[in-house]
């Protein structure tokens, strides 16, 4: 029977569930689901901000390749030999302006036509000894006298225009034959100088409009090439006239032969205005553009002084700026070449990438870090950084001159170290590494020196307790940013030159630039997260500090205390490796809630009356607990970080008072009413807790109690103070008030010797003098 028994059992026993019924059984959880909303979502933000569907552009200015470079695509590239070779073309066929002053052949024509009018009216005595004939009738050289022949021409012009008295037929004449001068203009010689041979042709504009310009050839303003076509036209409007002029052909000779000596230069050279129109020329001169082939080489756009001609992207040959350039040109090209299937392929490989980092980061979190996992807020904040850090390193890699992904990453590593914790720090400032250096295209060294520059910046924010630690800690990740930058990209093949140091010193230079950065930025974040650095936890031991001197004056005792549970809690952190400087700080306020009823405290009465013989103990107890309670509203009026007002919450967890217990169940006792003997509850005389969440709090919980504890001892000798306290550590473990914090007995061991030893400072024997024996006078 009883093996049937045994069997019936084993069998109704469920079977344990398989691998795949415990991960569906997981995915059913909301609080799954959620988590991993968030991580989806932060991945599409970065898709779209990092443009997951593109391949990476993995080179940066002063990379030297490891060899030649070639194309992968077809696109089209400037082409600097034929560009340079059109430019110098339209510089050679520009045309010079020149500015052209009508108003000069204007005044010789009214010259002229007072000339003439001078030799109507004067005889040729009168003209021969003025030699105003000269003007318009060459004399003999190699004489000084007049010849009859000039006499005789002289009466023959006058007597040609002896019918246009008023020389109006004449006047029309010249503006007819002048017009054309008077708009192009005249001109000796160029006052200009061209490199490329005789200039055919020059931009002429009236004065003070070079808008109106026209082209205009030489040969068409040169006054030795137009004088003939003067002529001719000053000989054919003549003819025309010769019903009123009856000499035509020796009023032309005449006109002409004045014309010709007086002819001035009407065109200048505006050499500023030219200028500046053939460079403007110059560079609208389009790029000749020249295709490239798949395999060819890839050639930037710097010339060969020597030979015109491009420079081949080599191996060994740190990258430069044109190089990058054409680099970044082949990959648009190879963008926009790609099809719909090839960027689903690589958008998925984007989306598998950050799964499996944040696959990672959610698995270090559930094993070490659970309630950075269970805490949404934490958890999103978290994301938050990790998209912040990612998306501003991108933003500074887009401009490759610039690139400066190593100031944001760092500047993660350190905040997360201060606001949580190093490990946590070195782990997702690593994750955020890969995820960068990947999502580039970028190889090993990029990652190796973003992971070296994080790490080491978070192993040196454990403790802050100057603003200048922190630009030291940038000063130190620079000096080890430097050498890993050269050693990690020569192991890499990269040669060992000047580029190579200057990538080094600019690595360094960012590593630097994260630690002043982080110096600003402390305050926000320290106000953002609510967090408490050494530096903000020093300010707050000020003595001046109003709750303090609040304390110092109305409740003395209950600030003594509080001195003295700061010393002793301080040390006993510090022995366990936990936040000392917290423990010191959260102790001086951890009373501050006795400041509402300080005479109910014993240390405040200074030997009195006892304010609580007067009342019931649950009255008194209702009194005790108040100061907890009262703490917490008093640490929130004055602005206390949480983490202090977490101390003051959970310095006495749910532990029992005793005291006033034990004397309610006196009195009942006394008065023999087994019922309410019976309906008293022991959670009535119990603090609301919560119990301790971190080590910080239990270590001032148990330096709280035994200061109390010890103050109540006759004769505090070494050993009642060691019994004292290890007592009260055990009552305070077995009443399980340890419970909800990450500690250890090992650790809880430690406490106690470090509270024995400060007890055993404060209470320590004293020599006992003999007392001084009167003086006997003399």
């Amino acid at each position: 029977m009883s093996n049937a028994s045994s069997n019936r059992n084993r069998w109704m026993t469920p079977a344990p569930k398989t691998p795949f019924f415990k991960v569906a059984d997981f995915l059913q959880r909301s609080d799954v689901w959620s988590r991993i909303g968030l991580c989806v979502l932060t991945t599409g933000i970065l898709y779209f901000v990092m443009f997951g569907w593109e391949p990476p552009f993995s080179y940066r200015i002063r990379q030297a390749p490891l060899r030649d470079l070639h194309a992968n695509t077809v696109f089209e590239d400037e082409d600097p030999k034929a560009t340079l070779e059109k430019r110098e073309r339209t510089k050679r066929n520009f045309k010079n302006y020149y500015e052209n002053d009508a108003q000069k052949i204007e005044i010789i024509r009214e010259e002229l036509i007072n000339d003439v009018f001078s030799i109507m009216q004067q005889e040729w005595g009168e003209v021969e000894s003025s030699n105003l004939w000269s003007e318009f009738f060459e004399v003999d050289a190699n004489t000084t006298e007049a010849t009859a022949a000039d006499e005789e021409s002289f009466n023959l012009f006058r007597e040609s225009l002896s019918a246009d008295k008023e020389l109006e037929k004449l006047k029309t004449i010249l503006d007819l034959a002048l017009l054309d001068i008077k708009q192009k203009g005249l001109l000796i010689e160029l006052s200009h100088e061209s490199d490329v041979g005789s200039v055919e042709q020059i931009q002429v504009y009236p004065l003070g409009n070079s808008d109106a310009s026209e082209v205009i050839k030489i040969e068409e303003v040169r006054i030795a090439e137009v004088t003939d076509e003067l002529q001719k036209r000053l000989s054919e409007k003549l003819n025309n006239e010769s019903d009123t002029i009856t000499d035509p052909g020796l009023v032309s000779d005449r006109i002409f032969s004045w014309l010709k000596r007086k002819l001035p230069e009407t065109l200048s050279w505006n050499e500023g205005y030219s200028k500046e129109e053939r460079d403007k020329a110059v560079d609208a001169v389009d790029v000749e553009m020249k295709q490239i082939n798949i395999s060819d080489p890839l050639k930037s756009g710097t010339l060969n002084i020597l030979s015109l001609d491009s420079t081949g992207i080599m191996a060994g040959v740190p990258l430069t700026f044109e190089d990058i350039e054409l680099l970044k040109k082949e990959h648009q090209a190879r963008i926009a070449n790609e099809s719909v299937q090839e960027k689903l392929i690589r958008s998925a490989m984007f989306f598998g990438l950050f799964a499996a980092i944040f696959s990672m980061f959610c698995q270090y979190l559930f094993y070490r870090d659970r309630h950075l996992l269970d805490d949404l807020k934490q958890f999103s904040i978290l994301l938050g950084l990790m998209l912040v850090t990612l998306t501003l390193a991108w933003i500074v890699t887009i401009n490759n001159a610039w690139r400066a992904e190593i100031i944001p990453i760092t500047i993660f590593s350190m905040t997360i170290a201060i606001v949580y914790h190093i490990e946590l720090a070195m782990l997702v400032a690593t994750l955020v590494a890969l995820a960068y250096t990947v999502a580039h295209g970028f190889g090993l060294s990029e990652f190796v020196i973003l992971t070296a520059s994080s790490s080491s910046a978070a192993l040196m924010c454990r403790v802050i307790r100057s603003r200048t630690k922190l630009v030291n800690v940038g000063a130190v990740v620079a000096t080890i940013v430097f050498p890993t930058v050269i050693g990690v990209n020569y192991l890499m093949g990269q040669p060992l030159t000047f580029n190579l140091a200057a990538e080094a010193l600019w690595f360094a230079g960012g590593a630097g630039v994260a630690g002043l950065m982080m110096t600003a930025l402390l305050p926000f974040l320290e106000r953002l997260f609510d967090i408490q650095t050494d530096i903000s936890l020093l300010e707050l031991s000020d003595a001046n500090h109003p709750l303090l001197k609040e304390l110092v004056q109305r409740a003395p005792g209950t600030y003594n205390h509080n001195i003295n549970v700061a010393s002793m809690s301080e040390a006993a952190a510090d022995a366990i490796g936990a936040n000392g400087l917290l423990c010191r700080v959260g102790a001086y306020f951890h009373d501050v809630g006795k400041l509402r009823k300080p005479e109910y405290f014993i240390e405040n009465q200074g030997g009195g009356p006892n304010k609580h013989d007067d009342l019931t103990p649950s009255m008194s107890t209702l009194v005790i607990l108040a100061h907890v309670k009262d703490g917490i509203e008093i640490g929130r009026k004055h602005r206390l970080p949480q983490r202090i007002i977490n101390l003051i919450e959970q310095h006495h967890g749910t532990t029992l008072i005793e005291y006033f217990y034990q004397r309610a169940l006196s009195l009942l006792e006394e008065s023999g009413d087994e019922e309410a003997i019976a309906n008293l509850d022991e959670s009535d005389f119990r603090y609301p807790g919560p119990r301790p969440q971190t080590p910080e709090a239990a270590v001032m919980m148990l330096a709280d109690a035994v200061e109390s504890a010890c103050r109540v001892l006759r004769e505090p000798a070494p050993a009642r103070i060691e019994s004292l306290v290890r007592d009260i550590t055990k009552k305070k473990f077995e009443d399980g008030q340890f419970e909800d914090c990450d500690i250890t007995i090992k650790q809880l061991n430690t406490i106690q010797e470090s509270l024995i030893k400060s007890l055993n400072a404060m209470y320590h024997a004293r020599i006992k003098y003999p007392e001084a024996q009167a003086a006997v006078a003399t």
